[in-house]
């Protein structure tokens, strides 16, 4: 016997393999580019910004580029009551933070890309220093907002931790860059030796990624995929979605052009299916649906007695 496929499942299956890699990109990255400077060129950036000005630079600008455009066209999450901010816009906001740190670098004695040339070599940097600020908020964000509310015991607490540390090493970021950028003390030499911007990106980085990987299991053992084609499946019981529930959109709907393409691509599905004769594990539904077709059309073909009206009583 062949098991019929079940797009639903496999949809939802698929999904979950790419946000277990988004989640294992983002932990590996950070030993990548170490590892790589340390073998190609002796010797690790002090910060992730800096690998963009050496050989490895493929590296940093393909990963940051992988993820954020993944965060951008994720969608699912909607908006709970009570929430002034939707999920989605939060993550929406990290991947374009994530793709303008690649694509703005930072300073630079001479023009080596296309931004550089457009805006010049002191206006890229302020636009990476700024989109970075902003990942390291939405990242946060994802972990206060988006995760915790949701969460319950040991998990709330990692989620909560989780964006405590992503907060607090974005903050560090900007004083131990501003202490190697603007000091020629011994403080800044000992900033720049052991690499601490660098290690301390990467914790942040870490830390999300962490919490993104934990979220997306858990989601995976509580929900069955086949409870995905409706909302988000972000309940914790495995409870089937009613029919006519208007609640979120499964995972890659939304309301853009896209999700709109889906959507109807979704309808055109579905009335296709039905009008497919569905698939029968064995030859007893076939014979009872036969049978009933045929008691119905008898039903149709038998010929009516005409029945005269009563007479009105006098």
């Amino acid at each position: 016997m062949v098991t019929p496929r079940d797009p639903v499942r496999e949809d939802a299956a698929a999904f979950r393999r790419l946000r277990y890699g988004l989640g294992l990109l983002g932990l590996v990255l950070p030993f990548l580019l170490a590892f790589s400077g340390r073998v190609v060129d002796g010797v690790v950036q002090p910060t992730i910004s800096d690998v963009f000005h050496t050989t490895q630079r493929d590296l940093l600008v393909g990963g940051l580029t992988a993820i954020g455009v993944f965060l951008v066209v994720h969608r699912g999450w909607r908006r709970f009551p009570g929430r002034w901010l939707s999920p989605d816009l939060i993550v929406f906001l990290a991947g374009i933070a994530a793709m303008g740190v690649a694509f703005f670098p930072n300073e630079s004695t001479e023009i080596a890309t296309t931004s550089q040339k457009v805006l010049g070599l002191k206006v890229a940097p302020i636009l990476h220093y700024g989109a970075a600020l902003l990942l390291y908020l939405m990242m946060s964000m994802t972990c206060f907002l988006v995760y915790a509310p949701d969460a319950a015991g040991w998990e709330r607490r990692f989620y909560v931790w989780a964006g405590r540390v992503i907060f607090f090493t974005g903050c560090m970021v900007m004083v131990l860059s501003g202490i190697k950028n603007n000091t020629d003390g011994v403080l800044a030499q000992f900033i720049i030796s052991n690499n601490l911007v660098f290690w301390d990106e990467s914790l942040g980085v870490w830390a999300f990624s962490a919490s993104w990987l934990l979220k997306a299991w858990l989601e995976g053992r509580r929900v069955p995929a086949r409870f995905w084609e409706k909302g988000d499946g972000r309940s914790h019981r495995p409870v089937p979605w009613p029919e006519g529930f208007s609640g979120g959109p499964r995972p890659g709907a939304g309301t853009t052009v896209v999700g709109a393409v889906f959507t109807a691509l979704r309808a055109l599905g579905k009335r296709h299916v039905q009008r497919t004769a569905p698939l029968t594990s064995s030859a007893v539904p076939a014979q009872i649906t036969a049978t009933k077709r045929h008691r119905r059309t008898a039903a149709q073909n038998r010929p009516r007695r005409h029945v005269a009206p009563s007479r009105r009583r006098a």
